[in-house]
């Protein structure tokens, strides 16, 4: 406990990450088992209703009933990939952060009674993560709609005044380009800004709204820290997932210089089970990195190791006293 509960730099945490993920594996990766378990079941489902992606090799093939088909195929897939990820992403991020609390601190734990931990907290856990990525992608909502109405504008004025259209375009592509520049900037720091803020509702039982307010608290300061953290963890899971994923790319012939359009039905199921295996091996690394930083920011801001040393002294029975030698045996009468 003393060793775990120090302030810790970027590489030391990382340290830290792997060594917990590599000494309880079983239970981190029996934990992110969740969410790539439920994608694969829906993508083989939706591989049976829909049949595998055929992309048309001709012009004359992009008919209005293939945009038809594929549009009910994108529509279909994101709304269950949505209610998957929510559902999925806060129960197993819940359950994953109160595991690293307890192997961090020395103590033991599994994956049902993490998960039973979490089920008493679920709903909170799902209004941080809505909240965090409602602030994370408003901006690019608000951007799309302003985009949709410039362009009906220049189409307007394209029929009153055609001699201005070329500059007009210009000029929207432009705006349009450094707004898309400046709302993925905010992404990443809102992503930054309230990545505790799960950790922080986890562990410490705060509502949504006090667990942002909590996760700006501490983030401030380790903005960076975090955004180097998770760009490697999740490059890391994206190779992963890729290297799993090549023999099938390899074996359908579909890599980028090929004129395949389609991959076979046991090239799509391995491509799917490919991304099971990425995301269960690798899924909690984020998660853990996170935790870690997490205590981390508690112990530099709020000196947690001194009070967890205290509160762990408090918990200890203190010995009886030793007997009085005026009332010892045979003293008494």
């Amino acid at each position: 406990m003393d060793l775990a509960l120090r302030p810790m730099s970027t590489s030391q945490v990382l340290d830290r990450t792997f060594y917990l993920y590599r000494n309880n594996f079983v239970l981190f990766a029996g934990i992110a088992i969740l969410t790539p378990a439920l994608r694969l079941i829906a993508m083989l489902i939706q591989l049976k209703i829909f049949g595998p992606m055929v992309m048309p090799q001709q012009p004359e093939d992009f008919t209005p009933q293939f945009f038809q088909a594929l549009f009910v195929r994108v529509i279909v897939g994101f709304i269950v990939g949505t209610i998957i990820y929510l559902f999925g992403t806060s129960l197993a991020s819940g359950a994953t952060a109160y595991a690293v609390s307890m192997v961090h601190l020395g103590k033991t734990t599994s994956i049902a009674e993490s998960y039973r931990e979490v089920s008493r907290i679920f709903g909170r856990i799902v209004r941080v993560l809505l909240s965090v990525l409602a602030l994370a992608f408003g901006p690019f909502l608000l951007l799309y709609l302003v985009l949709i109405g410039m362009a009906v504008g220049v189409a307007m004025m394209g029929k009153n005044n055609p001699g201005s259209l070329l500059l007009v375009m210009v000029f929207v592509f432009l705006i349009g380009g450094l707004a898309i520049l400046g709302a993925t900037v905010w992404m990443i720091y809102a992503f930054c800004r309230y990545a505790l803020a799960i950790p922080a509702c986890t562990l410490e039982k705060l509502p949504a709204k006090q667990a942002l307010k909590r996760s700006r608290f501490l983030t401030n300061g380790a903005k960076g820290k975090i955004f180097g953290i998770s760009f490697l963890t999740i490059v890391l899971g994206a190779i992963l997932t890729y290297a799993l994923q090549m023999p099938a790319l390899l074996a359908s012939n579909a890599m980028i210089f090929s004129a395949k359009t389609q991959f076979s039905i046991a090239a799509t199921i391995w491509i799917y089970i490919a991304e099971f295996l990425g995301g269960t091996v690798a899924g909690p690394v984020v998660t853990i990195a996170l935790v870690l930083v997490y205590y981390d920011q508690r112990v530099r801001k709020e000196a947690f190791d001194l009070q967890y040393m205290m509160d762990a002294m408090g918990n200890i029975t203190p010995p009886p006293p030793p007997p009085n030698p005026a009332i010892a045996p045979g003293a008494i009468g």
